[in-house]
């Protein structure tokens, strides 16, 4: 049986020094309801989304943009949802 599905607020991203927009994301992090602080590399983050388990949004300007999966060249990858 998997965890309950938690939607979690992402409040940092830790960026790589990469230039290919396809490889930006390092890790998010975040503060969970309990105040504990969490944080997960991308490829951490890309497998909660795909087994179901977790969603992760970023506020930017007002409004709460979800992360999604997306795949390039093979390679999977972190980005917000248009």
């Amino acid at each position: 049986m998997s965890r309950p599905y938690r939607k979690r607020a992402v409040l940092s991203v830790t960026l790589t020094r990469s230039h290919d927009p396809h490889e930006r994301f390092e890790s998010i992090a975040g503060i969970n309801l309990d105040r504990s602080r969490w944080r997960l590399s991308q490829a951490a983050a890309i497998a909660a989304i795909e087994a179901g388990t977790d969603e992760f949004f970023m506020e930017t300007d007002g409004r709460a943009l979800k992360l999604i999966v997306r795949t390039h060249s093979g390679e999977k990858y972190l980005e917000t949802e248009a």
